[in-house]
């Protein structure tokens, strides 16, 4: 039973990171940034975790969360920009 959860949390995390290395790499600089959030979530993105945020003096920002074995283990496509693409990048936060 042990070896099987082993099993199952290192397949979770391992597409969690891929889903969101791969979203990151369909993404180029200067495209529009208005359908991504729907794009991610078709890509399965947790809903709850991919929101646009925005704060004063800085470029709108939304993570593009792909959730591991467990809740705290975030796997992110991390995108800046509007109304056209800045940067996006991966990060995993645990």
């Amino acid at each position: 039973m042990v070896v099987a959860f082993i099993a199952y949390c290192s397949l979770a995390e391992s597409r969690a990171e891929r889903k969101a290395r791969d979203f990151c790499a369909e993404l180029q600089v200067g495209m529009d940034v208005g359908p991504l959030k729907l794009r991610a979530l078709d890509a399965g993105a947790s809903d709850r975790q991919t929101k646009w945020i925005y704060i004063p003096d800085q470029s709108p920002w939304l993570p593009v969360t792909f959730t591991g074995a467990f809740l705290p283990s975030r796997h992110i496509c991390s995108v800046t920009g509007s109304p056209k693409l800045i940067s996006a990048k991966y990060v995993y936060l645990d």
